[in-house]
């Protein structure tokens, strides 16, 4: 049964092209000149424009355009097959290709009337660990489409997943708006992406055992793979650290909002007054909640307050506002017309 699923479930060299055409593929993929270059040039408009208007359409169409992903696939290529004239090329292509993106895109954000972050931007700050899972088996996928007898459109799927086109315009973007963080993190995140698809390309092609250079010492091939070990030790620990901190800070937020929830359900609210908005801001310890009916009295106030021990909420301040007009301006104001919600927690 083993062998009859790795002989044909698993079995990936039947459909596989010759390697003179993968390496026919792969290399026509790295010049980077006429027509590729205009081209990469427009998605980096495009993408540029799309996360500064907070596109999530335009990014993507940014991506599937963007040529950014030959010059990384053809890095791997090469250094399982040992080409270092291949290497040398694509690493020039892709030093040239971010050279133009990070130009081209502190341009457009200089000269954009709109410099406030949008949430697309802000995406483009935060790698963690996963976003190394999506760039090692994003770029497996993409190899395996490149190396097949008839075409999929594997690739233009990686090449959303693994989105190499948005970090760079981040970068740009805080380059252009003199952020140092924007900058150190977009491109943290794109040299996340760009290695681990040269990674999983690597080690894609040494399971294919496409062909290598006719003398290859074999020192070559352990300071190659330490080489690798030593990039993934070294990327991966800032991101797992990220991951680790992000995914603590959500479970803090997650407690907190629960507890709020309860508390507010079940001190505050009646048949005559509703909380509108709870707003809560960890670092400063304090609770708001804005109230809309019936006006609680200064000892029923003091009594909700004492409430708080019960719900882990001890360590809270809280503020209690009920001017209808005040809560009501000050909840339409921040709604932005999605109409109003029985009761509205927001976090801080």
């Amino acid at each position: 049964m083993i062998d009859y699923l790795k002989n044909s479930v698993f079995d990936i060299k039947s459909d596989q092209m010759d390697a003179e055409a993968i390496h026919t593929s792969i290399v026509s993929g790295v010049r980077l000149k006429g027509a590729p270059l205009i081209i990469l040039f427009c998605a980096i408009i495009v993408a540029s424009v799309g996360l500064n208007t907070n596109s999530t359409a335009v990014i993507i169409g940014a991506m599937l355009i963007s040529p950014l992903m030959n010059p990384i696939i053809a890095m791997g290529y090469s250094i399982a097959t040992y080409d270092g004239l291949l290497l040398r090329n694509a690493a020039i292509n892709f030093i040239t290709q971010i050279i133009i993106a990070l130009i081209g895109a502190s341009i457009y954000f200089f000269l954009t009337p709109v410099h406030e972050p949008t949430s697309e931007l802000l995406a483009r700050t935060g790698p963690s660990f996963f976003d190394m899972l999506i760039a090692f088996f994003g770029g497996t996928a993409g190899v395996i489409g490149i190396t097949r007898k008839e075409k999929t459109n594997v690739i233009p799927g990686v090449a959303i997943a693994t989105a190499l086109m948005p970090p760079m315009c981040t970068v740009g973007y805080g380059i252009a708006n003199g952020n140092v963080d924007y900058i150190f993190s977009a491109a943290y995140l794109f040299t996340i992406n760009a290695f681990f698809i040269v990674v999983a390309t690597f080690i894609f092609c040494k399971l294919l055992q496409l062909k290598q250079a006719d003398v290859v010492k074999e020192r070559y091939n352990k300071i190659i793979k330490r080489s690798i070990i030593i990039g993934v030790i070294l990327i991966t620990i800032p991101a797992t650290v990220s991951a680790v901190y992000v995914s603590a800070v959500s479970i803090q937020k997650n407690a907190i909002y629960s507890s709020v929830k309860t508390f507010v359900n079940g001190e505050v609210n009646s048949s005559t007054t509703t909380t509108m908005r709870a707003t809560i801001d960890p670092d400063a310890k304090k609770l708001r909640l804005d109230l809309v009916g019936d006006i609680y009295t200064s000892d029923q106030i003091d009594e909700i307050k004492g409430k708080l021990k019960d719900y882990g909420l001890e360590d809270y301040r809280l503020e209690v506002i009920q001017d209808i007009r005040t809560t009501l301006f000050s909840y339409f104001e921040n709604v932005n017309g999605q109409g109003i919600q029985e009761s509205e927690i927001v976090i801080v």
